[in-house]
């Protein structure tokens, strides 16, 4: 038993948990989760599919994209201070130093009426392809349903559209446009 302990010990201590980690090991941390949160999402719209054929599985994964979007929503109002904010304070208050990390971000615009952030890489298209979907299946996870986070995470903000006009799911060497513009 104790030196079961003693490897226990050794091995939790060589993790060296109480220590700062670099920009680059956070990157890969952070990247590995979304990547994870991706395979789960592809696995239950397999099932869905699988299982319950006569259940929209697209439908049902965009409609619990909206919801989990209108929850994020609701917490960057409250980091921002409110709903009534312009497409650049919005988008300030969606920004964070993992997204802009880990999508490989760009911030080409931000002013009160209009706001772009280009993504240039993307966990969860690498971890569809990984699996093995199909161009089709990748746009239409991405366009058809994940995007609905997206969405669902700009409602409560009603002076703000978001539009996707490119994204890296179209096939396309172009990155993920996410673009903000005043209503």
């Amino acid at each position: 038993m104790a030196g079961e302990q003693n490897g226990i010990q050794e091995f939790v201590g060589s993790l060296e948990l109480e220590k700062d980690v670099s920009a680059q090991v956070f990157k890969t941390a952070l990247k590995g989760a979304i990547k994870d949160r991706a395979i789960i999402y592809y696995c239950i719209w397999k099932k869905l599919k699988e299982m319950y054929p006569d259940v929209d599985a697209d439908r049902v994964l965009r409609e619990a994209s909206w919801d989990f979007g209108l929850v994020k929503g609701a917490q960057i109002a409250r980091k921002i201070g409110g709903t009534d904010k312009n497409p650049g304070e919005v988008l300030k208050g969606q920004t964070s130093k993992g997204g802009m990390l880990v999508f490989e971000q760009e911030i080409t615009e931000m002013s009160d009426d209009r706001a772009v952030k280009l993504f240039h890489a993307c966990p969860h298209v690498e971890a569809f392809k990984e699996l093995g979907a199909s161009k089709e299946e990748i746009r239409a996870l991405c366009r058809d349903m994940l995007c609905w986070g997206d969405y669902g995470t700009f409602a409560p903000f009603p002076g703000v559209r978001l539009e996707w006009p490119t994204t890296l799911a179209d096939g396309e060497d172009l990155p993920c446009a996410m673009t903000l513009t005043r209503k």
